[in-house]
């Protein structure tokens, strides 16, 4: 008999009750995770950035951080948009065997979205229908009460349910307010008492949720848009472990350029190509047609000159430093991929209006001189073939006149 067995029996818990009776969780809060081996944790997370094609500065050592701090607590990864850091996120959870849901924060957010609280209901229906307020749980509130769940099930049959636990990851964290909207999580988070009393709660079962040593918040925050982000207090800051996820190193750009063509040809045979996506072997084999193809192998020189340019930081050569993300590059080769084949029209027009469509305008954050540094690049003779992302640069340039004029 199972330890979630042998409590059931005795009437200590009702099984699986944890959405109505939170106090349930108590039973597996101080349950930790299964396993610390952290050789064999790495070699799964590495497992899955393989199978995800991703590529990471310095990956070895990376890996190892996330694993060693998910083995620790908290975490948030940090870094430019397009570095993969919220499936870096989802691979860390798969890797120690969790489910995990995804939610992206706003600016709206405040404790009743993290933590919980009243919600207006609808009940009874015609003329006896009334509105009433009834407990709401926050997404915290809820992927903890999940996790309790998972805990339960995974102990009572591993078999049924393999995972060990829930987590959470939070997407653009820095988007919400997250000190006033995450305060009441203060306590818990910093490994004092691991519950959170709900005060809208209707009963006593119901107002306080226990917070399980499996569970794990993981955070991704975009580190160029500071603009447009909240700060975190250095007592919200001491509650988490930041790790930066940069873009590949520079000799790396052309197995990520060629791994981001893997990706959009995987892209294009699981969604028009009529392959079933579930047969790996046939969508691989039409990537690997469109990525060894004579036609895009044409324009890659001109895409890695356009990106190692822009992305790596070279004061001699005035290089702009703007740390373009392999999301960005898979956009690129998206758009290629969708008119590769198309007759026998080179693919070096589809690439300059990718650049111009989809690359230049996330440039508006960039200053003036590394605009007017990018202006010049494009007109030397590599590159003067970009018409359209000359023309698109030269756009954003005259808006930023406008506007500081």
């Amino acid at each position: 008999m199972t330890t979630l067995s042998a409590a059931t029996a005795a009437g200590k818990i009702t099984l699986l009750d944890h959405s109505e009776d939170y106090a349930a969780a108590r039973v597996w809060a101080g349950v930790p995770l299964e396993s610390a081996d952290i050789a064999a944790l790495t070699a799964r997370v590495k497992s899955g950035i393989a199978a995800q094609r991703l590529l990471f500065p310095d990956e070895d050592t990376l890996v190892e951080r996330i694993v060693v701090a998910a083995l620790s607590g908290h975490i948030v990864l940090t870094g430019p948009p397009g570095t993969g850091k919220t499936t870096l996120a989802g691979i860390l959870a798969d890797a120690f065997d969790c489910t995990a849901t995804v939610e992206t924060a706003t600016a709206e957010w405040s404790s009743y979205d993290v933590i919980g609280g009243l919600s207006p209901k609808v009940v009874g229906t015609g003329d006896m229908a009334s509105e009433v307020l009834t407990p709401w749980l926050g997404h915290v509130s809820r992927a903890a009460v999940e996790c309790a769940d998972v805990i339960a099930r995974h102990a009572d049959d591993p078999n049924s349910e393999p995972h060990q636990g829930h987590w959470l990851i939070l997407d653009e964290f820095s988007r919400a307010e997250i000190d006033k909207a995450i305060g009441g999580l203060y306590t818990a988070l910093g490994g004092g008492e691991q519950q959170i009393r709900l005060w809208f709660g209707d009963v006593p079962e119901r107002q306080i949720v226990w917070l399980p040593k499996r569970f794990r918040l993981i955070g991704t925050m975009n580190s160029v848009d500071t603009a447009y982000v909240f700060s975190f207090s250095q007592g919200l800051t001491r509650r988490f472990q930041f790790i930066y996820v940069g873009v590949p190193d520079q000799p790396q750009l052309s197995s990520e350029i060629k791994s981001a063509a893997l990706q959009a040809g995987a892209w294009y045979a699981a969604t028009y190509g009529g392959i079933n996506p579930g047969d790996d072997a046939a969508v691989t084999a039409a990537a690997e047609v469109f990525e060894g193809s004579a036609q895009l192998q044409e324009v890659v020189p001109l895409l890695r000159s356009f990106v190692e340019f822009i992305r790596y930081p070279d004061p001699g050569n005035q290089r702009p430093g703007w740390p373009i993300g392999t999301a960005q590059i898979v956009d690129v080769m998206r758009q290629l991929r969708l008119r590769f084949g198309k007759g026998e029209a080179p693919l070096l027009n589809g690439l300059d209006l990718a650049l111009a469509d989809r690359v230049i305008p996330q440039m508006s954050g960039l200053l003036r001189d590394q605009i007017e540094a990018i202006g010049a690049r494009l007109g030397q003779s590599d590159l003067k073939a970009l018409v359209h992302t000359k023309r698109a640069l030269t756009q954003l340039l005259d808006a930023q006149n406008t506007q500081f004029s």
